[in-house]
């Protein structure tokens, strides 16, 4: 089973370190789609736009030159208690990236699950 957001992860990183402006990942999803807000958000891409292509879409990524390291990761159960261990383990420095996770409330980013208390899945992580 393809690991889709690994495979955007190892895109974007790829086209980065090519110095593109914009890359095109596929399949476009839900999920993806979050995480791709997340990252807009936090000033890792730039706008993004999805488009039909009349098979599963596409996202049209543009790049901002900030991606240092990208990557999807196993979907392991953390608690609250192992946030430090987890942002110490994948980061390179406390506050320097993010680690997206998937929580009972929604698609959330370390430090907004742990200021809520809940802990969850990880998906894949940023700096």
């Amino acid at each position: 089973m393809p690991n889709t957001i690994a495979d955007a992860c190892c895109a974007l990183k790829n086209a980065e370190r090519a110095r593109k402006k914009e890359v095109i990942i596929s399949p476009a999803s839900k999920l993806l789609q979050q995480i791709l807000r997340i990252f807009q958000r936090n000033a890792y891409i730039g706008e993004f736009e999805r488009y039909d292509d009349g098979r599963q879409g596409k996202f049209k990524i543009a790049l901002l030159g900030k991606i240092n390291e990208c990557s999807g990761l196993m979907r392991l159960n953390y608690k609250t208690s192992q946030f430090e261990m987890l942002e110490r383990k994948l980061l390179p420095a406390p506050g320097l990236g993010i680690i997206v996770l998937t929580t009972n409330k929604g698609i959330l980013t370390l430090s907004e699950a742990e200021e809520m208390n809940i802990g969850g899945h990880t998906l894949c992580y940023i700096y």
